[in-house]
């Protein structure tokens, strides 16, 4: 099971890798002033904002945070058990889902800064 972890973890490292990388270039277009998009309405209007800073970092540090937790709390449990089968598989499945999750969350808030005319050219 040791080569099934490190291609969980690898698979972990590479989506907060894109996240970074996204973030990144994220942080450069955002104008230092402006207000960035942190939770959409269900009409897509952006109902609370933050610095950029805190829009761009918050999901990868979230999904650092998560991806320490779940790697701790699968390692307590024996070797070859149920629970740390079903803990790699939901490290499995949770990473692409954050990854993807923050992918959209910068999509958007580009949307909403390009129409707001908050981006650099």
């Amino acid at each position: 099971m040791d080569w099934l972890t490190l291609i969980v973890d690898g698979l972990w490292i590479a989506s907060l890798a894109i996240m970074s990388s996204v973030s990144r270039q994220t942080f450069g277009r955002i104008l230092p002033s402006a207000k960035v998009p942190m939770q959409f309405g269900l009409g897509g209007v952006p109902t609370w904002r933050a610095s950029r800073l805190m829009a761009v970092t918050l999901t990868p540090i979230i999904a650092c945070g998560v991806w320490l937790v779940l790697l701790t709390s699968g390692q307590t449990a024996p070797a070859g058990s149920s629970t740390r089968i079903i803990m790699l598989g939901t490290r499995l499945f949770i990473a692409p889902l954050l990854c993807l999750t923050h992918l959209w969350h910068m999509r958007q808030a580009l949307k909403v800064l390009a129409a707001e005319g908050q981006l650099r050219s």
